[in-house]
């Protein structure tokens, strides 16, 4: 596959930088390419994401975060260009009244998003990107390439804490992110914010190499100064006994327990940063270098509130809640008391690092789960979730593992397959025989429709077996 560049993807590349990534595309190390991803930053987007960044750098340096009060004005700017905000604020005064508006959450992103998006925005630019995130139900997020460019100077910074000084040159590999999935895109490219610098994307399954020794060698040689990843595949590739010692490792996507994080960075001898991002909000939150199970909250133009879930009012630091976000720099996706569904408290006052931010710790976020096949083999469950995915009739779903060998898949569906019987009777058996050959031989699935559709946050994934296997040791 022809991985160079172009200008319709990469609009500031130059020839230096292509010359590079291609090098690295053809190593004959590299993993089986399978996508071709350019940053489409253009010189538009280069001087939105440099002046976002010095003020949001200014605004660390005198600790100028988001408040109730400060936020107003974003509410205030989009009350009159989005619909969504409008009806929100009807008849509120929001300066007195703010507790009274009405949280967002995800329902609201999937059947509202039209009314979401201020009115005459030139589209063309719009990017969306699905969510994967814990309910199984995922969102047709819109984004833009100068709000994603904006992640480059939030991560350098998140780094930079930890003593990682970003290279910003065509010659290094800033980042690589690790997945261990069946199936996944795998690409390589280069930034224009970072100074044409590399970035990639592998898979560290088998499935994508053809020789075992490669992995190894391709982050040998491509050198990443930092890798990047959820927890599932850091652990897997630990257990794979892979060598490479970066300046830093940034763990995303699911709950790091402290456990792990010390069990990482004991095996690959650098500090381990939890980074907590949604793909609605962007970037929120970085661990402390000094207090590693305390995130402060990272971007400056993000109102983090915790609410009561009974009362939905602040609670006191030091009591969990859950974590709502207001603010933001998308300006397909403006946020207005989003629910992210995560809990967390949130703690105020001068910090031993240096960052004045407000901390946050989640109490209860997005575990990860792991399944077992019938041979004993760890299956990620995001496999499981690019089956049920792929089905457009299929709105939420929850898999859990009952038994060693049984599982329940439990779907929400469009009304219209419920209606004709025939037809869900041949999808169903498609989908028991897909999820029969992904979880073994002899395993038993039982495809059912009775998903907990209470307006709850569910979760996608449950290995309620390995529970009790653990609890009866």
């Amino acid at each position: 596959m022809n991985k160079i560049l172009d200008f319709a993807t990469t609009p500031l590349l130059r020839e230096e930088w292509e010359k590079e990534l291609v090098n690295l595309i053809h190593s004959k190390y590299a993993p089986k390419w399978n996508a071709k991803i350019g940053d489409r930053i253009g010189e538009d987007e280069y001087q939105f994401v440099k002046s976002f960044q010095n003020e949001f750098l200014q605004a660390k340096n005198d600790a100028n975060y988001q408040t109730k009060e400060s936020i107003l004005s974003f509410i205030e700017v989009f009350r009159n260009q989005s619909e969504f905000f409008r009806s929100r604020l009807f008849g509120l005064n929001i300066r007195d009244e703010y507790e009274s508006i009405p949280l967002t959450n995800r329902d609201d992103l999937q059947t509202n998003i039209t009314a979401i998006i201020p009115k005459d925005l030139d589209l063309s630019k719009m990017v969306i990107n699905p969510t994967s995130g814990t309910t199984g139900k995922p969102i047709l997020a819109p984004n833009h390439p100068k709000s994603i460019g904006c992640y480059v100077p939030l991560i350098e910074y998140s780094v930079e804490k930890f003593g990682v000084k970003p290279i910003h040159s065509p010659k290094s590999t800033f980042a690589i992110q690790l997945c261990y999935q069946e199936k996944t895109i795998e690409y390589a490219t280069c930034h224009s914010l970072a100074g044409g610098a590399k970035f990639a994307k592998i898979n560290i399954h088998t499935n994508s190499w053809r020789k075992p020794s490669d992995l190894q060698n391709f982050l040998i040689e491509s050198s990443p100064q930092i890798l990047t990843g959820d927890p599932y595949a850091f652990e897997s590739a630990m257990k794979m006994g892979i060598q490479y010692k970066p300046e830093a490792i940034q763990s995303t996507a699911l709950e790091l327990t402290p456990a792990l994080r010390i069990k990482l960075s004991e095996y690959f001898q650098c500090p381990v940063i939890n980074f907590y991002s949604l793909n609605e909000t962007g970037p929120i939150a970085h661990s402390c270098p000094i207090h590693p199970e305390w995130m402060h909250i990272l971007p400056h133009d993000l109102y983090v509130e915790v609410l009561s879930k009974d009362t939905g009012f602040p609670v006191p630091s030091g009591n969990m809640g859950e974590i709502v976000v207001t603010g933001g720099r998308n300006p397909y996706l403006p946020l207005l008391r989003y629910k992210t569904g995560d809990l967390g408290e949130i703690q105020f006052g001068p910090c031993l690092c240096g960052d004045h931010f407000p901390r946050l710790r989640l109490l209860s976020g997005r575990k990860s789960v792991y399944f077992q096949n019938t041979n004993g083999d760890t299956i990620n469950p995001i496999d499981v979730g690019r089956i049920l995915r792929k089905k457009p009739f299929i709105f939420q779903f929850q898999v859990e593992q009952t038994r060693k060998d049984e599982w329940e898949c439990r779907l929400s569906l469009e009304t219209e397959i419920i209606k004709d019987e025939f037809q869900w009777e041949i999808e169903k058996n498609i989908l028991h025989k897909e999820l029969k050959s992904l979880f073994g031989e002899n395993s038993k699935v039982l495809v059912s429709t009775n998903f907990p559709l209470d307006g709850k946050k569910q979760l996608a994934y449950i290995n309620s077996y390995q529970i009790q296997t653990e609890a009866n040791k």
